[in-house]
């Protein structure tokens, strides 16, 4: 199956839209210094298939894991990988949300090392 010549300009368009998958790896990307190539070789799929999850919708809620694992299979790209990217941003969304609030500097802490943690390893 050939990839439509529209493919990779909408994924650009739909990284700038929160609710879709591409605005989350646009920002890991940005984070993590990672080219697309590199980010579509850590979720185990090539750049056009990297293209084709981030138009999907970001999985969030009580079926996070059953859409993560639906958008995985769908796909042929490592769920686990996925779901560590997606919580990896929710932690640090939150930590930017709360990074100037006086009254949670310990949860901030513990955010932090949790992210550290996770780059460590």
């Amino acid at each position: 199956m050939t990839n439509p010549e529209w493919l990779e300009a909408a994924a650009e368009r739909g990284a700038r839209v929160p609710e879709m998958l591409g605005s989350v790896f646009a920002w890991y990307r940005d984070l993590e210094d990672l080219s697309l190539q590199d980010f579509a070789q850590k979720l185990g799929c090539t750049v056009e298939t990297l293209h084709w999850v981030s138009l999907c919708r970001k999985p969030e809620g009580t079926a996070f894991s059953e859409h993560v694992n639906q958008i995985a299979e769908h796909f042929g790209i490592d769920a686990f990988e996925l779901s560590k990217i997606l919580r990896d941003m929710e932690a640090t969304a939150a930590l930017l949300a709360t990074e100037n609030s006086p009254l949670e500097p310990e949860a901030r802490a513990v955010l932090m090392a949790a992210l550290d943690r996770e780059k460590k390893s």
